[in-house]
């Protein structure tokens, strides 16, 4: 039987959770001391989710699949990053990026994704010299596409990336 954690957060308010859905990251830059982590929905049907943080609850991150709105998406992961989370394969990638707003406007962090091993659930926030992507990247308008076919389809591939 799974060990069950119960926490409350001024965000999602009081939570229980598998012990198995903790994500263990490498400290976050300006958050030393808070590793340990959850990914929480944010609502039906949402792109968005809430990453709290279980060493300091109020903590809480929005956090988005980067191809959800950017189906080219390329993360600037580098060997380093692969090898430091011990990942060999792809199914073993989980990838969000954080989630800002100012001036009314909602932004990716498509410079230093967030990347978690799925077996191991160790993580970290990919920090790359690459310059090709920015830390607020606008979210381009989302028109409607289909029906519910094609949603599950895109969450089938959110964590791991479009198929190539």
């Amino acid at each position: 039987m799974t060990e069950m954690i119960r926490f409350e957060s001024r965000r999602v308010g009081v939570v229980e959770v598998p012990s198995s859905d903790v994500m263990d990251f490498e400290p976050m830059p300006g958050f030393a001391g808070r590793r340990r982590f959850v990914l929480m929905g944010h609502a039906p049907e949402s792109e968005l989710a809430w990453l709290v943080s279980l060493d300091d609850p109020d903590l809480a991150f929005v956090v988005a699949s980067p191809w959800s709105f950017f189906p080219d998406y390329d993360p600037p992961v580098e060997r380093e990053h692969l090898a430091a989370l011990e990942i060999e394969k792809r199914d073993d990638v989980e990838l969000f990026c954080l989630v800002t707003l100012t001036d009314k406007q909602i932004h990716l962090n498509l410079a230093a994704p967030l990347m978690v091993n799925a077996a191991t659930r160790r993580g970290l926030q990919v920090l790359s010299d690459q310059t090709r992507y920015a830390s607020r990247t606008p979210i381009p308008a989302v028109m409607p596409t289909a029906p519910a076919e094609n949603a599950r389809e895109r969450s089938e591939v959110s964590a791991a990336g479009p198929a190539r």
